[in-house]
């Protein structure tokens, strides 16, 4: 495993992986990420299968632990499916290099599942690969297999992301009469009342009872107001021709009461036509 980030030296083993691509060559590996270029056994990290005709067509994954400032998402999972296979409702598909935009693996896919790093206790902190045991390393989650190397993922905690931090309360804004002290502020006189004021005080009640004696009458008055309606004017009476008058020649009709020996007689069915029907099928039918 390859190391070409310079930041990545100043961020803990154990942090979350935060950016997953694939490249065509171990040069073009992103700054900061890491490569993943050999396999833990020593054998090369190439994930590309069908090598004919003398061209090298290589593929490796590359993974970043960026901090991504204060926040961002991070790996939650992996997924290596058949190329027929349908993506999982949450994850999204590594389907081109980030070096040329050429497919990135051939008869696989790579899913990743991103999550919130505030929606998550735990990620994945680091990848590994291996080629002649399949049995992953000790704390390592076996995902899957691609050019018969087997790909397996390490969980790791989450550092949380702080919350934004709130002020803290400074002072009252207090204006500079009341910034004054408690001595020099001036003392409010009692209330005077002017004459004509202190008469209106004692007639209010009689004022509200005057009120109250107009409003009684008007809501009555209001209450017996009629409200037009879609059928007013429209008289409610019988149709003629449903009066007494067209129904008085009117009588019922006698019914034809039968016996059951009788019904039996007027309805009996013999099927003859159908035992006749059946007897000219030939047998081995």
């Amino acid at each position: 495993m390859n190391n070409t980030g310079d930041r990545r030296d100043s961020l803990p083993q154990e942090a979350p992986i935060t950016e997953v691509c694939v490249v065509t060559s171990k040069e073009r590996c992103p700054q900061g990420f890491t490569i993943l270029s050999d396999t833990e056994d020593g054998k090369d990290g190439d994930l590309w299968t069908d090598k004919f005709f003398g061209k090298k067509v290589t593929r490796y994954i590359c993974f970043n632990r960026a901090y991504a400032n204060v926040g961002g998402n991070v790996l939650a999972d992996v997924a290596i499916l058949g190329e027929r296979d349908i993506v999982p409702t949450g994850y999204s598909q590594i389907s081109a290099t980030a070096d040329t935009g050429e497919i990135a693996l051939k008869k696989r896919i790579l899913c990743i599942k991103m999550l919130p790093r505030n929606m998550t206790d735990s990620a994945i902190c680091d990848m590994k690969l291996l080629a002649k045991t399949k049995r992953p390393p000790p704390g390592f989650t076996f995902v899957g297999e691609v050019n018969s190397i087997s790909v397996s993922y390490k969980m790791g905690p989450v550092q949380r992301t702080p919350g934004p931090a709130r002020p803290a309360p400074g002072p009252p804004n207090m204006t500079r009469q009341q910034s004054q002290p408690l001595t020099q502020q001036p003392v409010p006189a009692s209330p005077s009342y002017a004459p004509d004021v202190q008469r209106q005080y004692h007639t209010l009640p009689a004022d509200i009872h005057r009120q109250r004696a107009d409003i009684i009458p008007l809501t009555r008055q209001m209450s017996t107001v009629k409200i037009a309606t879609a059928v007013d004017g429209i008289p409610f009476e019988l149709n003629k021709n449903l009066g007494a008058d067209s129904i008085k020649d009117f009588s019922l009709p006698e019914m034809q009461y039968q016996t059951e020996q009788e019904i039996e007689n007027k309805y009996k069915y013999d099927f003859t036509a159908e035992r006749t029907a059946a007897a000219r099928i030939p047998p081995n039918i």
